[in-house]
């Protein structure tokens, strides 16, 4: 390839991978079911995305190092504060008494339904396919947002069970290549010394990183993501050298190292990394999908999908029920549990790497590995992604979805707005930091309690996860300036709203032209305060063409269960069906 061809294949990988996410946020879809199809598509009509011709001997490197960094920011949201007692034992059954049932399963399904793959190719599909991955499950959980107990069981799994499939596919790799060659398999416990050489390098790394960024932190803290990706990038391959594949194993254990100590903040590099992350699955999946034939796909898609129903039918929900047995959690929960296994980038990727080298070494059903893989990881993930959620409420393990508002304040005025919002049909969470307060609002039937945003970056994404909207309702015009700022860059500028400021009494400058008032410039705390003081209320009625005399139109809840603010004198929007809320009386 010229190097324009090479800059137009960078540019396509690029502008494909985000623009397959953005289109999946907008449809409210996983993204991996846009970016499979689109990159399998991209494959087809040119060739600059072909990984093997746009990158060449760069592509494996390439992905080991982009697997390894999503492995550790997966590793960073390892909270073990968030997992009791009794979860813990069930991921680490169903990391190793269900990841040993899923290889044998796989591989006993995959050798009835394809004669033409030999005796050892379905050995390795199977340890490709135990993987499932933080890359698809963690983005699921976010949409389906099931209880907090079940959430961590298939956050934890999803990320503990990337380095240890991987792991195991190398080993067995390198069986079925020795074995094709001279017959031998490889020796036991190879996989417990990969495992135990990825834990030791994982573990002098994080120390080293934990140390290198508690000076950096203080001194020159923007020198921070820069000195956590030096030590993540020289922690993968100096395991891999030592062992291969091991190093996946040390930047999962740094990154939960990192997620499980107090005294760094790791809300920066979370942030950085979370963006990088999201760029390289991507990337990642658009390449490996652009690998795939049209012609690979039809020769072995009716057996794909036999094999798919089989994992989904009978091989999960076999491997739960083993894992789970005894545990504390219900049968609607392992009901669940059992319905979500995706297969993510660590099975197309491994499947991509062992695939080609095995053809090139002429093993007899090599070149069915990554077309197989790829339908199993398309296939899961479609159904999966447009299952979880109505399968969660239906056995009744979701948490409450549409619109939730989180109420910062606890003052009278602000209960009054978050027992009218509730009121209206919206989820309302409140916060207070007096007791007094919290319980004047749990006696108004509203969910009271301090907020955790401050403790570190873990805390605030486990708050926020499933708040759409804000109300920074407090008596502190600076507090609520610093909130919102905080605020819209996790829900967006046009779900944050706080209370008009008084330019008299703020410490700090309020931004020029600043979105997201509630009502007027009028209607301070202060003065919120006064009229409710003096006897003004909150009305909801349906909508008869806006508000009446007297009224000042603050919220409307549509008759989808929407949710819009008056923002900087202008009422908001109303449309036939649809429900306001409006300020009564004390102007």
């Amino acid at each position: 390839m010229s190097t324009d061809d090479v800059l137009l294949g960078l540019g396509l990988v690029i502008v494909l991978a985000v623009g397959s996410q953005l289109l999946a946020g907008r449809l409210r879809l996983p993204a991996i079911v846009v970016l499979l199809p689109v990159g399998f598509l991209a494959g087809i009509a040119t060739d600059d995305v072909h990984p093997d011709a746009l990158l060449g001997a760069l592509y494996q490197p390439f992905v080991s190092l982009a697997v390894g960094l999503i492995l550790f920011e997966a590793g960073l949201r390892l909270s073990v504060r968030e997992i009791g007692r009794d979860v813990r034992r069930t991921v680490g059954l169903l990391v190793t008494v269900g990841v040993l049932v899923t290889w044998a399963a796989i591989w006993g399904a995959t050798a009835l339904l394809f004669d033409d793959l030999g005796d050892l190719v379905p050995l390795l599909i199977g340890a490709v396919l135990v993987v499932s991955g933080p890359t698809v499950v963690l983005p699921l959980l976010a949409f389906v947002r099931p209880a907090p107990r079940v959430r961590a069981l298939l956050m934890w799994e999803g990320v503990l069970v990337d380095p240890i499939g991987a792991l195991l596919g190398v080993i067995v790799f390198h069986a079925v290549l020795s074995a094709g060659s001279s017959g031998q398999l490889w020796r036991p416990g190879e996989m417990l010394v990969s495992i135990l050489v990825g834990a030791a390098v994982g573990a002098v790394a994080a120390a080293a990183l934990w140390f290198l960024l508690q000076e950096t932190q203080r001194t020159v803290p923007r020198q921070a993501v820069p000195a956590v990706l030096m030590m993540v990038a020289a922690a993968l391959v100096g395991a891999d050298l030592i062992r291969e594949d091991a190093g996946f194993v040390a930047t999962t254990l740094m990154g939960a190292a990192l997620a499980n100590q107090r005294r760094i903040d790791v809300s920066l590099m979370l942030e950085f990394h979370g963006t990088l992350v999201q760029m390289l699955i991507g990337a990642l999946f658009v390449l490996i999908s652009a690998s795939v034939s049209p012609a690979d796909v039809n020769a072995v898609l009716p057996g794909a999908l036999a094999l798919v129903a089989i994992m989904v039918l009978v091989i999960r929900p076999l491997a739960v029920a083993l894992a789970t047995w005894r545990s504390g959690l219900s049968l609607r929960e392992r009901a669940f549990v059992a319905w979500i296994a995706p297969r993510g980038i660590v099975a197309g990727a491994t499947a991509s790497a062992f695939g080609l080298e095995l053809e090139q070494a002429h093993v007899p059903g090599a070149q069915h590995i990554l077309p197989i893989v790829f339908v199993a990881i398309f296939a899961t993930v479609v159904i999966y992604g447009l299952t979880a959620a109505p399968v969660a409420r239906l056995l009744g393990v979701a948490e409450a979805t549409g619109r939730v508002v989180l109420v910062v304040g606890g003052t009278p005025w602000a209960r009054a707005i978050a027992a009218a919002l509730k009121g209206a049909g919206l989820g309302v969470r409140l916060w207070s930091g007096r007791a007094v307060d919290q319980e004047a609002a749990r006696a108004a039937g509203l969910t009271a309690e301090r907020g955790k945003m401050m403790l570190d970056a873990i805390s605030r994404e486990t708050e926020l996860e499933d708040v759409t909207d804000a109300l920074l309702l407090t008596g502190n015009d600076d507090f609520n300036a610093l909130a919102a700022l905080a605020l819209r860059t996790e829900l967006g500028h046009g779900r944050v709203y706080r209370a008009a400021p008084d330019l008299d009494e703020t410490d700090l400058l309020a931004p020029a032209g600043e979105q997201g008032i509630l009502g007027t410039d009028m209607l301070t705390s202060a003065e919120l305060g006064r009229r409710f003081a003096a006897g003004a209320r909150l009305v909801e009625g349906p909508a008869h063409g806006g508000a009446s005399d007297g009224e000042v139109a603050l919220f409307v809840v549509t008759a989808d269960g929407d949710l819009r603010v008056a923002s900087a004198g202008k009422p908001p929007p109303v449309k036939a069906g649809d429900r306001i809320i409006a300020l009564v009386g004390a102007g």
